[in-house]
């Protein structure tokens, strides 16, 4: 019986997320031909990597030296790979939308796609399962999460956000819980999140909850999954992908710096005037010593497939943004950022980036989980990133246009266009100046909601 109530379990847990247990598999020739036709493909990942400079040479220069991007440094590894400084348990799914066609499969438009916390639904889905099993009272609380909606006492109650400085205040009392999105026909969707959300639940992830008894009212016929707590899969299971990001110096460079030449230098002098304390001639260190752990919350590219056209539309057709955008949308909580300011003498340590305090929802009024929220619209943009003078000056003398269209055409500029937005809370936890380690007290900065338009082009 005990056996029968375990298989019956992962049953159900496999009809909630058919992906929560999936295994990445080497993929050769044959398999990928395989794959044609097939709704998608999922992508477990883990990565580490070093840069020892990139260099931008203008006239002068631009170098970044000693890039890295591996575990947070500040957690204590939760498995082999992160031991071993890899950003792990990351799994990326690529699904190309289609026209709304219901799967007979799983009952799910074909245009209904994972994207920003939907994932968390079926979190809560297979806890509200394993819960109810084990005798766990928590069950209501994650079958309220796995429909869409969770009470923001509890989640206050879970460490999720800040839960005294008045965030009832400016928040709905049961706050929304954002789940798939419908997408154009043939739009790309690249959606990161992570792999198992139980990692750091217990040591072996979901495979060992899952095979382990439970300890609790059902012992010897529910799993260990069932024992776990709403807030206990909250703080682990949001966390569940950790980084860090460092570079050892930002600076520039005249004329004679050549590739590769900050390689090896030491960027610990921290001099207020920002001197390359290895005496580099003819550079200055911008910041040195930046260090970035938090963790990565959900990740979507989407591209359109809006066509190869430009400003379809409006008055002017054919010049102006194009019809087709790629939208990133990126949710990250950095939990100890560290960076000195050579450049002006200014240290900061333990700056925190989050949605914690005031208002706690994204930029679509869905619960953050705590997370700050980075937005980026990047498009081409045709014969309107300014006019080119050398042109202009020529037109000058010439016959007039006959419309705006044709002198765009002929002297309009190429090129990108990045619109961003963001949505969070900012804390600094100490600053100082030069190398006195005094600092001036704490810094916070709540609710903020920012919104840049860039164009870039070459001149």
């Amino acid at each position: 019986m005990k056996g029968l109530k375990k298989i019956a379990l992962a049953s159900a847990i496999a009809a909630v997320s058919a992906g929560a247990q999936a295994e990445l598999k080497a993929l050769d020739d044959s398999a990928m031909g395989e794959l044609t036709g097939q709704a998608g493909l999922t992508i477990d990942l883990e990565t580490k990597y070093t840069i020892g400079e990139f260099m931008y040479k203008d006239a002068g220069s631009v170098f970044l030296s000693g890039i890295s991007l591996g575990a947070n440094t500040n957690e204590t590894p939760a498995s082999a790979a992160a031991a071993a400084g890899y950003v792990d348990n990351i799994r990326i799914k690529l699904d190309i939308a289609g026209a709304g066609a219901i799967d007979p499969a799983n009952g799910v438009a074909d245009n209904s796609l994972d994207t920003g916390f939907s994932r968390v639904r079926d979190l809560a889905g297979i806890q509200a399962i394993a819960a109810a099993a084990a005798g766990n009272a928590d069950a209501a609380k994650f079958g309220q999460a796995n429909a869409g909606s969770a009470d923001l006492a509890d989640l206050q109650a879970a460490g999720i956000v800040d839960n005294t400085q008045g965030v009832t205040d400016a928040n709905a009392a049961v706050q929304t819980i954002a789940g798939k999105q419908g997408y154009g026909d043939g739009d790309l969707l690249i959606h990161v999140s992570f792999k198992d959300a139980w990692q750091k639940a217990a040591p072996g992830g979901l495979a060992v909850l899952m095979s382990t008894d439970s300890a609790g009212p059902n012992a010897g016929s529910a799993s260990a999954l069932g024992d776990l707590t709403y807030a206990g899969v909250l703080a682990s299971g949001l966390k569940s992908v950790d980084f860090n990001f460092s570079i050892d110096a930002i600076g520039l460079a005249d004329s004679t710096f050549a590739a590769g030449d900050s390689i090896g230098d030491s960027f610990t002098g921290h001099t207020a005037n920002g001197i390359d304390p290895d005496g580099d001639a003819g550079t200055t260190v911008l910041i040195s010593d930046l260090s970035i752990n938090g963790y990565l919350g959900p990740v979507d590219i989407h591209i359109e497939n809006n066509g190869n056209g430009f400003g379809s539309g409006t008055a002017t057709p054919t010049i102006g943004a194009a019809d087709s955008k790629i939208n990133w949308n990126t949710y990250v909580n950095v939990t100890d950022l560290d960076v000195y300011l050579d450049i002006a003498g200014v240290q900061i340590t333990d700056l925190k980036i989050n949605n914690v305090r005031g208002d706690v929802t994204d930029l679509d009024g869905n619960f953050s989980f705590g997370f700050a929220q980075s937005n980026r619209q990047i498009f081409a943009v045709r014969n309107t990133a300014g006019f080119d003078a050398a042109g202009l000056a020529a037109a000058a003398g010439g016959a007039a246009y006959a419309n705006p269209v044709a002198m765009a055409n002929d002297l309009g500029l190429d090129g990108v266009a990045i619109n961003t937005t963001f949505k969070g809370d900012m804390e600094i936890g100490a600053l100082s100046f030069g190398d006195t380690g005094t600092s001036i007290g704490e810094l916070y900065w709540t609710d903020i909601e920012s919104y840049t338009n860039w164009t870039i082009s070459a001149h």
